[in-house]
Parts: C-alpha cells; sequence; structure tokens
C-alpha cells in the first residue's frame, strides 16, 4: 500500500501524510504564459499563439535571439526583400500582423504617393528590387506616354516634360476628361475674340513651342492690311494693345476700340469738333505736331490786333488762349497780372502808354525803367538831388491811384520819436540833402556834445553814444536817464553825496570803483583802531557796509578766533601791545601754574602763546 501511495504521490512519515509536485514535464501540456511577462521578451500578437518550439529551437532556451531580424532573416530567412529595405523590421511591421504595416512612403522618401500609385506593386518603380532609388520624376516612367500622345502631340508641340504643370497626380486617368489642369492663362490670358477661337486659330500645324505672346505676331497681317485708318502708312505702333482691347468681341469699327486721344493730345474746345483730316492731313498720323505753333504758325504770323510777331509775343500760344475756348479770337485770356500787375493808375492806363508803337517784347518791368524822367523832374523834395533810391516802390506805392502823397516810412530808416518827432525835415536834412545823412545821434549832435558844461561831457570823456544817456523819445534832451548803478551803485552815504564829492573837478573818467581808491587818506587816519598799524586789509567792504548811513558802522568779523564765553574780553586783554592786533598774549590770563598742572602728560608741551593757539585754535580743551 505505501508503495502505491508512492506511486500516487503521497509519502508517510510517521503519521504525517506530504504530497508530491508532479513532474516538470507535466505541466507544459497545459502551459500558462504569463511567466514570459517578466522575461527580456514579452509576448504579444502573434507571438502569443505560435508554439514555443517556434523560437525556441531544439528545446533550447538560453540565448534564444529577442530581435525581430536575428529570428525572420538570419534564422528564417523571411525577408522576400532580402533586407533591401532594412534590417529594423519593427519600425514598419507590427506583431499583430505582418502585412498591418504602418511606413508611410511619403514622410520616409520625401515623395507621396497619389491614389493611381498607391494601387500600384512598389517594383513598378523600384524595379529589380532597387529601393535605395526611384522614378522621382514623372517623364521617367511616362516618357512613351508622352511620346504617343497626339491630341495634342506633345514632342512636336514642345511641351514640358514636367507633366505635373497640366496633369493632376491626384488624377483617376492621364487621359482626356482625367482633369489635365493647364492654365493657358498663365502663359496668355484667352479673353474676348480669343476665348472663342480653335487652338489651331493660333497653334497652326500643330506647333505650340515659340508661338509669339505680342498681338502683331499673329496679326501683322492685319495690321499692314488695315487702310482705315491705314495703320502702317500713318505710323501707328505695332504695340495692337494701346488701342484695342483683347476683351472687345471684334478688333473692328464698333469693337469698342479704346484708343485715347486724350492721352497723346487732348481734344477740347476747338479741336474737340474738327475732323482728323484737319490735322492729319493726308493720313498722315505719325509725327504730327503736339504743340500749338505747330499747327498755328500761320495764325501767329497773321494776327495783327495786336501783332503777335512784331511785340515779339511769345508763340507758346497756350500762355494766351485757352485749348478749351470755343474759338481763338475774342476772351483770349492774356493774364498780365503774371508779367506785370495792373494795380492803380497802371490798371486805368491804355496799352499804348507803356507799349508805344505796338512794342511788347522787352517792356521794362521796374517803375524807373519807365518813370525816370518823372523821377529826374521831382522837386518836393529833389529826389536826384537827395540821392533819393530809384527803387521807386520803396516810398511809392503801385496800388495808389496817383504818384503824390508817398508813403516813405522813415522809421524803416532812422526813427522818428521824441524831439525829432517835431522837427521840420530840413532840420536835419540840410540844403535838401538826404543820401548819407548820419544815423547816429553823434553825427548830428557833436556839438551839443562839445558844448555841454554841466557836467562837461568831453573833458569827462562822456561816451558818444549818446543813447546810453539821452533816450529817443525823451520831449528834450535835458533830464536824461543816466543809470549810476550800472556803473557804481549808490547807496547809504554815497547816495546822499554830491556828484563832486567823488568827480572833483568835473572828473568822471577813470574816477576809482574799489572804496580804497577814494579813501585811502580814511583809512590812513583812522586811529581806533589803528587801520594801518594794525594791518587791517584795505578791501573796506569786508568790515564797512556800502548800505551803512555812517562809516562807523563797521562790522569787525572776528574770524581768527572765537570771541565767546570767557574770551569775550576787551582787545586789549589779549592784544597787549598797542595796535599790534597781529601780537597776542594767552599768558595774561592762563597762569603758568594752571596751564603746568592740566599738560603734565602733554608731549612737547611748552608755555607760550604760540603754542597755545596752535593746539587751541578754537578756545576749548
Amino acid at each position: 500500500m505505501n508503495r502505491l501511495l508512492f506511486a500516487a504521490g503521497f509519502v508517510f512519515l510517521g503519521a504525517l501524510c506530504l504530497a508530491i509536485p508532479e513532474p516538470v514535464g507535466a505541466q507544459f501540456d497545459t502551459p500558462n504564459r504569463s511567466f514570459h511577462e517578466s522575461t527580456s521578451f514579452r509576448l504579444d500578437g502573434r507571438h502569443a499563439t505560435v508554439a514555443c518550439a517556434s523560437c525556441h529551437l531544439n528545446s533550447q532556451y538560453q540565448g534564444t535571439p529577442t530581435t525581430c531580424y536575428a529570428c525572420h532573416w538570419v534564422r528564417r530567412k523571411d525577408d522576400k526583400y532580402q533586407t533591401r529595405l532594412g534590417t529594423e523590421c519593427e519600425q514598419c511591421h507590427r506583431t499583430v500582423s505582418w502585412s498591418a504595416v504602418r511606413w508611410q512612403h511619403a514622410s520616409a522618401t520625401g515623395m507621396a504617393l497619389n491614389a493611381s500609385h498607391r494601387t500600384m506593386d512598389c517594383v513598378s518603380c523600384h524595379r529589380d528590387g532597387n529601393f535605395n532609388s526611384g522614378m522621382v520624376l514623372c517623364a521617367s516612367c511616362h516618357r512613351k506616354d508622352y511620346d504617343a500622345t497626339k491630341s495634342p502631340s506633345h514632342a512636336a508641340a514642345g511641351f514640358s516634360l514636367n507633366c505635373e504643370s497640366c496633369h493632376r497626380p491626384g488624377d483617376a486617368t492621364w487621359r482626356t476628361g482625367g482633369g489635365a489642369d493647364f492654365n493657358h492663362n498663365a502663359v496668355f490670358p484667352l479673353v474676348g475674340v480669343q476665348a472663342t477661337d480653335g487652338c489651331v486659330s493660333c497653334h497652326r500645324s500643330n506647333v505650340y513651342k515659340g508661338t509669339g505672346r505680342e498681338c502683331v505676331s499673329c496679326h501683322q497681317g492685319d495690321y499692314n492690311s488695315t487702310k482705315n485708318p491705314n495703320h502702317a502708312g500713318a505710323g501707328f505702333s505695332t504695340a495692337c494693345e494701346t488701342c484695342h482691347r483683347p476683351t472687345d468681341p471684334t478688333w473692328r469699327g464698333g469693337g469698342g476700340t479704346g484708343f485715347n486721344h486724350n492721352a497723346v493730345f487732348q481734344l477740347v474746345g476747338v479741336h474737340a469738333t474738327q475732323a482728323c483730316a484737319s490735322c492729319h492731313r493726308n493720313n498722315v498720323f505719325k509725327g504730327t505736331q503736339r504743340e500749338c505753333v505747330g499747327c498755328h504758325q500761320a495764325n501767329y504770323n497773321a494776327a495783327q490786333n495786336p501783332n503777335h510777331v512784331a511785340a515779339g509775343f511769345s508763340t507758346q500760344c497756350e500762355t494766351c488762349h485757352r485749348a478749351s475756348d470755343p474759338q481763338w479770337r475774342t476772351g483770349a485770356p492774356f493774364n498780365h497780372n503774371a508779367i506785370f500787375p495792373l494795380v492803380g493808375m497802371h490798371a486805368t492806363q491804355a496799352c499804348a502808354s507803356c507799349h508805344r508803337n505796338n512794342v511788347f517784347k522787352g517792356t521794362s518791368r521796374t517803375c524807373i525803367g519807365c518813370h525816370q524822367n518823372d523821377y529826374n523832374r521831382a522837386q518836393n523834395p529833389s529826389h536826384a538831388a537827395a540821392g533819393f533810391s530809384t527803387e521807386c516802390e520803396s516810398c511809392h506805392r503801385a496800388t495808389d491811384s496817383q504818384w503824390r502823397g508817398a508813403s516813405f516810412n522813415h522809421n524803416a530808416v532812422f526813427q522818428l520819436v521824441g524831439v525829432h518827432a517835431t522837427q521840420a525835415c530840413a532840420s536835419c536834412h540840410r540844403n535838401g540833402v538826404y543820401k548819407g545823412t548820419s544815423r547816429t545821434c553823434v553825427g548830428c549832435h557833436q556839438s551839443e556834445y562839445n558844448a555841454t558844461q554841466r557836467p562837461n561831457h568831453a573833458a569827462a570823456g562822456f561816451s558818444t553814444s549818446c543813447e546810453s544817456c539821452h533816450r529817443a523819445t525823451d520831449s528834450r534832451w535835458e533830464g536824461v536817464t543816466f543809470n549810476h548803478t550800472a556803473v557804481f551803485p549808490l547807496l547809504g552815504v554815497h547816495a546822499s553825496q554830491s556828484c563832486a564829492t567823488c568827480h572833483k573837478n568835473n572828473v568822471y573818467r577813470g574816477t576809482a570803483r574799489t572804496c580804497v581808491g577814494c579813501h585811502q587818506s580814511d583809512y590812513n587816519a583812522t586811529r581806533d583802531p589803528n587801520h594801518a598799524a594794525a594791518g587791517f586789509p584795505t578791501t573796506c567792504e569786508s568790515c564797512h557796509r556800502g548800505t551803512d548811513t555812517a562809516w562807523t558802522q563797521g562790522r569787525f568779523s572776528h574770524t581768527w578766533f572765537p570771541l565767546s564765553g570767557p574770551h569775550n574780553k576787551p582787545c586789549a586783554q589779549c592784544h597787549t601791545t598797542p595796535n599790534a592786533y597781529s601780537q597776542f598774549s594767552c599768558t595774561t590770563c592762563h597762569t603758568r601754574s594752571e596751564t603746568d598742572s592740566e599738560h603734565r602728560e602733554e608731549r612737547g608741551y611748552r608755555y607760550d602763546s604760540t603754542a597755545c593757539y596752535s593746539c587751541h585754535p578754537n578756545g576749548k580743551h
């Protein structure tokens, strides 16, 4: 019995019965492949259903290849293209099915496969199994189709081998009705008459290449045979489109020929009513004059009112005649103001007053050119004697109704204000002399300058620029507005002094402007304190202010040593030598016993006033 139980997989150890697992080989009869997920090769797609022996040959598990290439080419030789498409199978094939590839021809090669090409076998383009290159250009495959096409003959017409310029790769068929989209307008627009003509009208004998694109290349015969008007005889341009519009339904009369005569010569006024032959005699168009005088020279020569030739009128007729006028005579709008304005007296004069003997050309446009005699005869004042300018308009206005009462603006030359405004002209312009009259004050008033004694201008050396003291607007010359402050401010004591106090003996020029220049004697005579002995500076304003009402109000600033606290003492207490202010004594107040006891620890200590000041310039410890 024990033998039987053992055989059944049980073992008794004493009272314990143990179950023994089945043999290893029995487990693969109904395999569970989930364990393969934890290996280096997961089973998915078709791999999950194939027998293990398909990959593990001869029950060999260790070293089984894990790449597609190693199994499907090295072992099995499955690739009919013999790896010419590469050895990385997984880039295109998926394990769910080898035919369910995800390779895209466009992204992989740069060439998309249209509808027709996608239905073809690869070797149709990749002949002999050569995948490294293919037929990229249409003509590479379709040259025979190109050569065999007769409607129209592509080869004879010289059509481009770039088939895609007319045929769309997406079309279901390349032939007629398949959507060939040649755009004739991109080469030559088909409009008007051209749109209704058959192709052979222009492309004779099936010739396309080299067909002329200019009108005259096809219509030279029409150009030559046209007689109304005769294009060749008239020398019309062979650029037909300058007159004919391609969009017109017919090229002849009534077809809307668009010749724009105004673009060459405007037909307005009299010209608009004339027949073409009036200007284009004998059917001559080319070279017809576009200037008025080119046609109207005879009219110019025959004109007598006025005589254009004798008057030297311009042959530019349009300066007087308007092309838009219904006739050339009455109403010609010559604009005299454009040459010489007719205003004032000129506006009332007959033309012959200026244009004597019918002379127009060369007539002077300046006043003096006509009025020299009037200038010479003028006596009130005498223009010639006074040297007046011959530019009459500087005094006379052309708009005046008469020449007298001229509006000479004296202020533009010399302002008449104050005393000058009340003087007669002869006061300045003696003996009728105007030209060269001085415009400066001293030019007229030198004698007054010399004769003035209060003060004496010449002796004082006053400036001859009279306007520096006298105002032209004053009603009299006395009571001048000399600004003494601009030279020397009169303040304090100075403001109450008479001029002679400073300007002795009527001397003005060179008078000192510094305090000491006048007050040196005061400086020297001062005794309280003695300025000279004390060595006080001569810059008086450092102590005295110009605004003070008395000189004794000086304010000396003891800047060398502060006089505060215990030092606020009479001057003589420190300056023991009379009037010797540069000398001082500290030891008068500060005894030796006092200072020695306070400086026992000070190196270099010395009991004298100079040493005290060097350490105590502010009087403090």
